[in-house]
């Protein structure tokens, strides 16, 4: 008789240190889920919400709104967006033919805005003499914002990035067409800090570039031109007021009211024959003009002076005698030879460049 074989094999092991782990990322993902579609259900109620309650007279609407972006993030793709206050004074209103508002689901007080296709844009003239609306239509081949909420400040940082800028803008009173194109635009503001005392009460800066920007109108451009190399500006606006605002001329008044200021630390503008660098401090005078004086140093200021001599702007002979100061004044300080110091004052509703009044300045409301 054959004896039955016993098998002393090792039982095969089970195979745990796979599963666990793979259990473990499914429940993860799972709850992520759950966290991705509440959020994403909240935001579109947040919006909603917002709409019906037309904060500071905004009115919000929209043909289409879809949430989307699962898993990486939260995205309100609006087609039709518009956003209007018609009780503001400029009573301004916004169209766009379709946007994104993006958050991060990590981090839901940065919000990325990326906007497409045509933007329309109109708003009450308040300085024409017969009441009049403006129009701005304007397409980009990239428009996108950000902006992240900054905990006790009226409003957070805020980015902006636009290439290839096409805009027409048509000035109804006067029935006269604009277009400005630019290569690149950037925009950036948060709130003023000093490296000892921390954030500064009521003070953002400001950084502002423009690059290969042309301007055409109906009217003639005095001087300048049309084509602008370049405009970088870095500044710091002080005693913002700290209540939100939906309209800028509200801001204005009341940012004059509190004595604010614009501080300048550095403005470059190459503009023809304008090859200029300056810094300074402008604020508003009672009739809403531009007042303040920039320390400013330009090049070529000969080519510059004979350009207004040309369009009429100022006499030769005015011309030839601020150039022979000025040149001599720079040339003491130990400028380069063709490097004029020389103010820029804006006082009484004109602008002096050093001893000459160039341009009149209008009131911004």
């Amino acid at each position: 008789m054959t004896e039955p074989v016993t098998d002393i094999r090792p039982a095969p092991k089970r195979r745990w240190g796979l599963f666990v782990p793979t259990v473990a990322l499914l429940a993860l993902v799972a709850l992520y889920s759950v966290y991705w579609f509440t959020v994403a259900g909240e935001v579109r109620k947040g919006i909603e919400a917002f709409a019906a309650r037309g904060d500071q007279g905004l009115l919000v609407s929209w043909g289409d709104l879809a949430i989307n972006g699962y898993p990486y993030r939260i995205e309100a793709d609006f087609k039709d967006p518009a956003v209007s206050a018609p009780g503001a004074p400029e009573a301004w209103a916004w169209r766009g033919a379709a946007g994104e508002f993006a958050l991060l689901p990590y981090n839901l007080r940065h919000v990325i805005v990326n906007l497409r296709g045509e933007q329309t844009f109109s708003y009450r003239d308040v300085t024409a003499a017969v009441p009049a609306r403006n129009k701005a239509r304007a397409t980009a081949a990239k428009a996108w914002g950000s902006y992240v909420d900054v905990k006790d400040a009226p409003f957070g940082r805020i980015a902006v990035d636009v290439e290839e800028l096409d805009a027409r803008h048509h000035r109804g009173g006067a029935g006269l067409n604009d277009r400005l194109t630019a290569a690149r635009f950037q925009l950036h503001t948060r709130p003023a800090e000093d490296e000892a005392a921390g954030r500064i009460a009521g003070s953002y800066d400001v950084a502002v570039q423009a690059d290969m920007v042309s301007l055409e109108s109906e009217e003639k451009i005095l001087v300048l031109g049309p084509a602008i190399e370049q405009i970088v500006a870095q500044a710091r606006l002080r005693d913002l007021p700290a209540t939100p605002h939906v309209s800028v001329i509200e801001l204005l008044r009341e940012w004059q009211r509190t004595g604010g200021t614009l501080s300048i630390s550095d403005l470059i503008v190459k503009w023809g024959p304008l090859d200029l660098a300056a810094h300074g401090e402008l604020k508003l005078d009672a009739r809403h003009r531009l007042e303040g004086q920039l320390d400013a140093k330009v090049t070529d200021f000969e080519g510059l002076l004979n350009a207004m001599v040309r369009d009429g702007l100022v006499q030769e002979n005015d011309a030839r005698v601020a150039l022979a100061g000025l040149v001599l004044v720079s040339q003491f300080q130990g400028k380069r030879s063709n490097e004029v110091r020389v103010p820029v004052i804006m006082r009484e509703g004109l602008l002096y460049l050093g001893p000459l009044a160039v341009a009149k300045l209008e009131p911004l409301y």
